[in-house]
């Protein structure tokens, strides 16, 4: 761009003036088509409808994956504990000794 040309840039006049004009009714215009609101409205319920089912049914989803995960939970956690308590039994001087026992029998 020239340096000339760096003014502002709109222009000072407009080029046509918006008449005013006081039978301009919005209301009249509106009440025309009353028909294609109620249908954007319609519309916009059923859209509004099966969001909220698909919410509902992801919902639904997540409560059937979390059933499934506490259900794994438990039975991890009841191996551990089984694991765990067998860990301490074979740790004890009771099991070494009963297992010195039953080796000198196969001997």
């Amino acid at each position: 761009p020239d340096v000339v040309d760096s003014g502002p840039i709109f222009d000072k006049e407009p080029e046509q003036k918006v008449q005013n004009d006081d039978h301009y009714d919005v209301s009249a215009i509106e009440c025309q088509h009353p028909e294609q609101s109620e249908s954007v409205h319609k519309t916009y319920l059923i859209e509004q409808d099966s969001h909220n089912v698909l919410i509902e049914s992801e919902d639904m989803n997540s409560d059937k994956a979390n059933n499934k995960l506490s259900k794994e939970n438990d039975l991890l956690y009841a191996d551990f504990m089984k694991s765990k308590a067998e860990l301490k039994r074979r740790d004890s001087i009771e099991y070494a000794s009963e297992m010195e026992l039953e080796c000198a029998k196969v001997k």
